[in-house]
């Protein structure tokens, strides 16, 4: 019989294994497409991101209290789940009450992943004392799940230039091993116990209330949740956008998938250096020297017509942001609350892209794709020079 120490290792190994299984998606490159060919327009796209969102907005912080009370596997497992029956809904969708179910459950399986995975694997290195370990294991994660998106995007692009759901299927096959493979973690113990009393709706509404109060509290905290995942957003704008403008474009959807791969090839490479860039740097310079990068590719991609070397390193930095970001609040807070303040980063990831994701395809679609694109990088500049100006007073 293993010790927990041993599981506890046995966790980390397996992350990396769920972390390609998880990003396989097939159909990731193709559902924004495959919408527009069942006669979506992209304002109608735009709400339907928006939907999926809202949805995230909503339940992201109970779905991390779940993970926080009940447990990380449990939650990981239920997020398999729903993604399953997400994948299911897709293939049959014909209308837009039809993908609005689709993005509600994709969505709700999101969320259910978002702050349990993350703490399950952090929480896991605590218990074996190694949590200064956590940038590079998560860089180590960042670049499996952009190798396994390399190899989803191209296979996904090929399948997809026959038919949608020879790719559709193949991922929910993949999809359904992942729920089995979800169960082979070990809870991770929590040395800060939570008590029997908080696993009842009155300690599920603490549990939420005392991780808000937190965040509200730390203005550290607070700053990295609202400028990481602003950035972050904005780089998920342009990676969806920027397909059905290839695709208007003329190119296929295997170039369109080749594209997107030489993205995630390169981030996952450049998410592998995060540790050693952030112990040269320091943290204040990252978090100044990368979104600045960002930006000014966000103005590539709008202003060149060449956008593919722009994108690529949009992907880089956004690799690099997200590995970098998250090493940082995970420092900040503790393991009770772990998984609920990680939601709540991905809360203002969702709020963002509630608002901003309709109104540039309703630009695209009404205007052009080059407006929306100039939109994006003037947004992206105000959210910077705000940034920095908070960064400077935080100190």
């Amino acid at each position: 019989m293993k010790t927990m120490t041993e599981l506890m290792e046995s966790n980390i190994k397996k992350n990396y294994v769920f972390s390609f299984l998880m990003n396989f998606r097939l159909s990731s490159g193709l559902w924004m497409i495959y919408m527009a060919s069942r006669g979506m327009s992209l304002t109608q796209i735009g709400f339907l991101e928006g939907i999926f969102h809202v949805t995230s907005l909503t339940m992201e912080v109970p779905t991390g209290s779940i993970a926080d009370l009940f447990g990380r596997k449990l939650s990981r497992s239920m997020g398999r789940c729903l993604s399953f029956a997400s994948i299911l809904i897709l293939i049959g969708s014909t209308s837009f009450l039809h993908f609005t179910a689709f993005m509600i459950l994709a969505a709700l399986s999101y969320n259910l992943e978002s702050g349990s995975g993350e703490a399950l694997v952090y929480d896991s290195l605590k218990y074996l004392k190694a949590e200064n370990n956590f940038i590079s294991v998560l860089g180590r994660q960042e670049a499996i799940f952009q190798v396994s998106s390399v190899v989803a995007l191209l296979i996904g692009g090929f399948l997809g230039t026959y038919s949608y759901h020879y790719a559709f299927w193949a991922s929910s096959g993949i999809i359904a091993f992942s729920v089995v493979y979800s169960l082979s973690f070990t809870e991770p113990p929590i040395l800060e116990s939570v008590g029997r009393n908080s696993k009842t709706f009155r300690g599920f509404l603490k549990q939420i209330v005392d991780s808000f109060s937190l965040i509200a509290r730390d203005r550290k905290v607070a700053f990295l949740i609202f400028f990481v995942q602003t950035i972050l957003a904005f780089s998920a704008c342009i990676f969806f956008y920027i397909q059905n403008y290839w695709k208007g474009l003329g190119r296929t959807e295997f170039q369109i998938g080749i594209y997107l791969a030489a993205g995630s090839f390169l981030a996952g490479l450049v998410a592998m250096k995060v540790q050693r860039l952030s112990h040269l740097l320091k943290e204040k310079k990252v978090l100044i020297i990368l979104p600045l990068i960002s930006v000014a590719s966000m103005w590539g991609v709008a202003l060149c017509s060449n956008k593919l070397p722009f994108f690529m390193v949009v992907a880089m930095i956004e690799a690099m942001l997200f590995v970098a970001g998250n090493d940082y609040i995970n420092k900040l807070i503790p393991s009770r609350s772990r998984a609920t303040i990680i939601s709540f980063a991905s809360m203002m990831y969702s709020l963002v892209m509630i608002i901003f994701f309709p109104i540039f395809g309703r630009i695209a679609d009404t205007i052009s794709f080059g407006v929306a694109f100039v939109s994006l990088a003037v947004m992206a500049s105000c959210l910077y020079v705000l940034s920095m100006y908070l960064l400077k007073k935080i100190g």
